[in-house]
């Protein structure tokens, strides 16, 4: 559902990490991946093992979700053009399976087939022309969950056409599976951030709870708020037009993209943040972030609280200024 250059790219917001400071056996580590994504990995006690099966699992990544990248595992699939079974790997399989449920529970607006009309609208900016409503038309009838089954590790495709672009979920499910290896591995403490997905838990260096700090959309490095984690562990995610926006002859358009309509999301959202308060939440994080933008803040705030999580919107608004709008239980983060 987001026009980007790889799958990992095209991360508008990057939340930062506030009253952090390299102490004692702490491992702090921040490298680039994914064509220049910053993603770093911080907890305590350090244990250099460990370490270098956190990092050898996040270069892994892109082998499998990266689908700009020929040899990968979905790049494969999106080359298929037929019908028929596909025998997936377990990480992608377990990427199917949560995208089939944030597809159900946002009610189709998250949808993982739209891959075509995010291209169409990549190249049409290339381009310099805004795409034929003819054009859309026909990438969309190449979209749909509906004709996927999953089976296990059976992926069935009962169309022809079908491609996938897992952007809108699979930073958050890395930052969960690094969480999950952090604390096998004996970690008291971590903070996990993969661009605009942050995961953590326990005590920073200063032996006081992580605090995040959400980027204002107008002031480049500062900040709107900040939130913590609440003392249970924390999985967040912010999603905003901020840093690439898709730009057409003067024309700014969301990089997130409706597949019910086939057309970019209104600008007037300017970001979503989303919040749990636990770990193992953002992979749900980083599907509502991006759905948020679609639906807005009540419909969201209606879908996010069975899963015991909260969002907080920001709008432009006619005279362009900026409005919060937070569900009830965002002071908990406060």
């Amino acid at each position: 559902m987001r026009i980007k250059r790889s799958f990992l790219t095209g991360i508008f917001l990057i939340l930062t990490v506030a009253g952090c400071r390299q102490s004692g056996r702490w491992y702090q580590e921040v490298r680039d991946l994914y064509y220049g994504i910053p993603v770093q990995v911080r907890y305590y006690p350090a244990n250099e093992q460990l370490s270098k099966q956190v990092w050898a699992y996040l270069e892994s990544i892109d082998d499998v979700f990266n689908d700009y990248k020929a040899g990968s595992e979905i790049s494969i699939i999106n080359r298929r053009n037929d019908t028929g079974d596909v025998t997936l790997s377990p990480m992608l399989a377990d990427a199917f399976g949560k995208a089939r449920q944030a597809w159900q529970f946002s009610e189709g607006v998250f949808d993982i087939t739209c891959a075509p009309i995010r291209n169409l609208w990549k190249q049409a900016a290339k381009q310099g022309a805004l795409p034929s409503d003819a054009e859309v038309a026909v990438v969309r009838e190449r979209c749909g969950l509906n004709w996927v089954e999953l089976d296990g590790t059976r992926l069935t495709l009962l169309k022809t056409g079908l491609q996938f672009d897992f952007g809108g979920i699979v930073k958050g499910m890395v930052a969960d599976h690094v969480i999950e290896m952090l604390k096998a591995g004996g970690a008291q403490s971590a903070l996990v951030q993969i661009g605009g997905e942050t995961a953590a838990f326990g005590l920073s260096q200063k032996k006081k709870p992580f605090h995040i700090a959400i980027q204002h959309p107008e002031v480049r490095d500062g900040v709107w708020s900040v939130i913590q984690d609440p003392g249970t562990g924390l999985s967040t995610s912010t999603s905003g037009n901020y840093e690439n926006p898709i730009r057409i002859n003067g024309q700014v358009f969301y990089h997130i993209v409706d597949p019910r309509t086939g057309y970019p999301a209104k600008t007037q959202i300017v970001s979503v943040s989303i919040a749990f308060p636990q770990t193992g939440k953002n992979w749900l994080a980083d599907a509502l972030a991006t759905t948020g933008v679609l639906l807005g803040p009540e419909k969201t705030f209606e879908i996010i609280r069975p899963f015991g999580g909260e969002a907080m919107f920001l709008l432009k608004e006619s005279n362009g200024e900026l409005r919060e709008v937070s569900s009830s239980g965002w002071k908990t983060f406060k």
